[in-house]
């Protein structure tokens, strides 16, 4: 039974989302409540699995709603219905709310948003997880500069360009954004050469995550008992599927968040390489000795890397589809269009890490040179051709192999 609590503190409001997603699936529990601060109070007795709320509400903000809800109950998803056009209650749900979506966008888009972000939430606020969290200690905070953003999207009238300012005020977040939108994989024939244009041409749910996945190195500083060399490796890594996964996509918007993904789909590994050092050297041992890495893992922490990171990447407000990529990458899909991040990063992962496999060229070296310790999960995927075909990347990873298309 999934239940959800759909809010909103006008009564005409309540109707309209009642006869409309008052039976939106069999064997799921719907209540319907008037505005943020009862929806609290309810929840405090009776949690509940997803909440719905409309946009704006004319109480509580629902972004100061969503931001409650998110700290006194992180396990409930959270998805927001905006009005198409109120770009200002859009961009305030960004940071506090799972998905957003139109008000109009029908039944069958809501319950199966629903359904992808409860499965979500339960693996990434599970026991298994709290307990490892509690075990490496306090997560890192999001940098300040990011919170600072956030702060200013909480204010609906807030423009984009006085985010823009805000987000200017960190130099190194501003290069690497600037960096990244005039690479070769935007083709832009014209630079961009201010962050204002870069967010009249992205968008700001985009350039928050370009800034988040280039600043999230910056807070992390992995133990001293790991090779010196250990955390260039890694983010060799990391940047190498990135830049793999932008070649496997096919859309510009793929491709944001596709680079997100990259950079970011072992930063739970980074977590436990900085809070618990040992636990990683013995994981990493037990997946050289021929172990699995996702029971490695789940038996020396009950959860595995993947999770970790989705889990601090959820607390920070990523973008829903880089959330579900990371923590899910080892998982895969059925080949359907739902989930095409997924697939991309464990096919990138694949192609970085064991290129030769698939052709059976036992030899063959990945992108990044063999570091001890540095992801040795991805040294150990096997992705053959009848998967690539199913997710519809073959093609795509023929010609990587082929030299046709290059890593930029």
């Amino acid at each position: 039974m999934v239940s959800v609590m759909f809010v909103d503190d006008n009564q005409a409001g309540l109707t309209i989302l009642k006869e409309a997603f008052g039976r939106i699936g069999d064997g799921w529990q719907t209540s319907f409540v008037p505005g943020g601060d009862v929806a609290l109070h309810v929840m405090a007795e009776r949690p509940v699995d997803a909440i719905v709320t409309s946009t704006p509400l004319s109480g509580m903000s629902a972004a100061s709603f969503l931001r409650l809800a998110k700290m006194q109950y992180p396990r409930t998803a959270r998805i927001a219905l905006t009005s198409p056009g109120d770009k200002g209650a859009q961009l305030s749900a960004l940071p506090v709310a799972n998905q957003c979506l139109s008000k109009a966008c029908g039944p069958g888009t809501l319950t199966r948003t629903v359904r992808r972000a409860t499965e979500l939430q339960a693996k990434l606020f599970s026991e298994a997880t709290q307990r490892v969290v509690a075990q490496v200690g306090a997560l890192p905070s999001m940098p300040s500069a990011l919170a600072a953003v956030d702060q200013a999207l909480s204010d609906e009238e807030c423009s984009l360009s006085e985010i823009a300012d805000v987000m200017s005020t960190d130099v190194a977040i501003v290069a690497k954004i600037l960096q990244l939108v005039n690479s070769a994989f935007f083709g832009l024939r014209t630079e961009i050469r201010d962050l204002r244009q870069a967010v009249a041409y992205l968008g700001i749910e985009a350039l928050r995550d370009f800034a988040l996945a280039g600043s999230v190195f910056r807070a992390f500083t992995p133990s001293p008992l790991l090779p010196a060399d250990w955390l260039a490796a890694f983010n060799a890594h990391s940047l190498a599927v990135s830049g793999t996964m932008t070649q496997l996509a096919r859309t510009s918007a793929t491709k944001c968040e596709a680079n997100v993904v990259g950079t970011l789909h072992a930063v739970g590994e980074l977590v436990v390489a900085e809070r618990a050092p040992q636990l990683l050297t013995e994981i990493a041992a037990e997946v050289a000795a021929g172990a699995d890495p996702a029971e490695a893992e789940a038996r020396r922490m009950g959860t595995t890397y993947p999770v970790i990171g989705g889990h601090l990447l959820s607390l920070w407000g990523l973008g829903y589809h880089v959330v579900e990529a990371v923590t899910f990458q080892r998982e895969g899909s059925d080949g359907g269009s739902e989930r095409e991040l997924v697939d991309m990063v464990r096919v990138a992962d694949f192609v970085v890490s064991s290129p030769g496999e698939l052709w059976d060229e036992p030899g063959a070296r990945g992108l990044v040179d063999n570091v001890p310790l540095v992801c040795p999960a991805s040294r150990r995927l096997h992705l053959d051709e009848a998967y690539l075909s199913k997710v519809g990347l073959l093609d795509e990873v023929l010609l990587l192999h082929q030299g046709f298309l290059q890593l930029r």
